[in-house]
């Protein structure tokens, strides 16, 4: 999906459980990373987690903060999470997880 897209107001879900969350502030101010542990809303608190982390930029010390990169991982053993989600200027791409298992060239890994 285009970055654009991903940003509109409903495209995400509303009633994320979020729980966790931690911000690194690096020295010259003008960048930013911050994570957060996800719990999506159609998996319930005891089903899939998330790791989240975005990247964070702005101009100068006084200007807003712009998402620059968001990604998510499947987080604790067990988790019913179908895969990993990144997000970036370009949009998002989902890697999911499947029982099907597809080699490269015919190996097998």
């Amino acid at each position: 999906d285009k970055w654009q897209l991903c940003l509109e107001e409903g495209a995400r879900p509303s009633d994320m459980t979020i729980s966790g969350s931690d911000v690194l502030l690096l020295s010259n101010n003008k960048e930013a990373y911050s994570t957060t542990v996800e719990f999506p809303p159609n998996a319930g608190i005891d089903g899939a987690t998330l790791l989240a982390v975005q990247r964070w930029k702005r101009h100068d010390t006084n200007g807003e903060w712009k998402l620059v990169l968001h990604q998510t991982i499947p987080w604790c053993p067990g988790s019913k999470a179908g895969g990993t989600l990144r997000c970036d200027c370009r949009g998002c791409t989902a890697l999911t997880s499947s029982r099907e298992r597809r080699t490269f060239g015919g190996l097998i890994g």
